[in-house]
Formats: C-alpha cells, sequence, structure tokens
C-alpha cells in the first residue's frame, strides 16, 4: 500500500513541475476563467450596418480583466453592409469596451479580390479602422508580386498598406510578361 501511495504521490509532483504553460495557450497558468462561452459571435455595427463580425471557437473572460481570451478567431470585414475581408488567426483577445483586437498564431488576412498579409502578430484598432504590427510580414496581390518587411499600418481591406522597415519586394510588370507595351 506504501508503494502505490509513494507512486501516486510522485505522479502528482511530476504534475505540478512548475513548468508555465506554452505561450500558445488558452489559458494563463493556473487561472480559471470567469466565464466561458463556444461559438462566439461578436458584432460590430452602427445603425444596423455591420462593420465587423468577430467569431470565435472559444471565449474566455477572466476576474478583473476587460480584455477576452479568443481561442481560434475569424474577423469579417463590411464596408457600408457590404463584406470586403477576412482576418483568421489561431488566438486572440479583444476589449470588449474600445473594441479593439489582438489577434496572434498564423495571422492571415484575405481580401474578397485576392490580396493576401500573412504574419504572427496583429493589432486591430476599432477607433482608426487600422491593422498593425511590429513583426515580419507578408504580402501577396492577384497578380503574385510578394512584398515583406517588418512593420505595418495597413487598413483591413489592404488597399492602403505601410510597411515600416526592411520593405522588399518582387513585382511582376504584365504589361511586359505579355510582349505588350
Amino acid at each position: 500500500m506504501r508503494t502505490i501511495c509513494l507512486l501516486l504521490l510522485m505522479a502528482l509532483l511530476a504534475g505540478c513541475s512548475g513548468e508555465e504553460e506554452p505561450a500558445t495557450s488558452s489559458r494563463p497558468a493556473g487561472v480559471i476563467p470567469e466565464q466561458q462561452f463556444y461559438d462566439y459571435v461578436l458584432i460590430e455595427s452602427d445603425a444596423g450596418v455591420r462593420h465587423w463580425v468577430l467569431e470565435s471557437d472559444e471565449m474566455q473572460k477572466f476576474a478583473g480583466e476587460r480584455d477576452v481570451l479568443l481561442v481560434t478567431v475569424r474577423m469579417e470585414f463590411y464596408r457600408e453592409g457590404e463584406y470586403f475581408s477576412t482576418l483568421t488567426s489561431d488566438s486572440g483577445r479583444a476589449d470588449l469596451q474600445s473594441k479593439n483586437v489582438h489577434t496572434w498564431g498564423n495571422v492571415v488576412v484575405l481580401t474578397e479580390d485576392g490580396r493576401k498579409l500573412e504574419t504572427e502578430e496583429l493589432f486591430f484598432d476599432n477607433e482608426s479602422q487600422l491593422i498593425t504590427n511590429d513583426v515580419f510580414d507578408r504580402f501577396t496581390n492577384d497578380d503574385d508580386d510578394v512584398v515583406t518587411g517588418i512593420g505595418l499600418e495597413a487598413t483591413p481591406d489592404l488597399e492602403y498598406i505601410e510597411i515600416k522597415q526592411d520593405p522588399r519586394g518582387t513585382i511582376h510588370d504584365a504589361a511586359g510578361e505579355g510582349g505588350g507595351s
């Protein structure tokens, strides 16, 4: 009996090794959410006209925090109620008062016309309606032009995009490829 108790105690201690959960974990180490919702949807609209719709497989609200933690994020953007792009990521946080959203992990913004932004972290400011970051970004348009760099400021429709540091690109000249003038 002593041996079984000792083995159980060792197993419990091994499980409490003090190691933190990985940074990609859906919850802070040792903290249990106050509220937890599955298939969570948050809609930002004005006078019934959609600006964006945020969907998450799971939303966690922790005591004393304004932000909610999101597990798997899909955010669709609209202009005058018409869809134009989608942001997806592994995780995120949303401030329920300001409606600002921070996403991370395999972040992709894909526009209706085929432009694509790939990065590891992105911030959406609801007031300015801009997306920003300070990490590596890869932007591709429907002509297979590619621009990379560090840090950006852009609109969610990717009509305006400014790479902050070390911009590099490969731009294809459609007129030159087909022998046109």
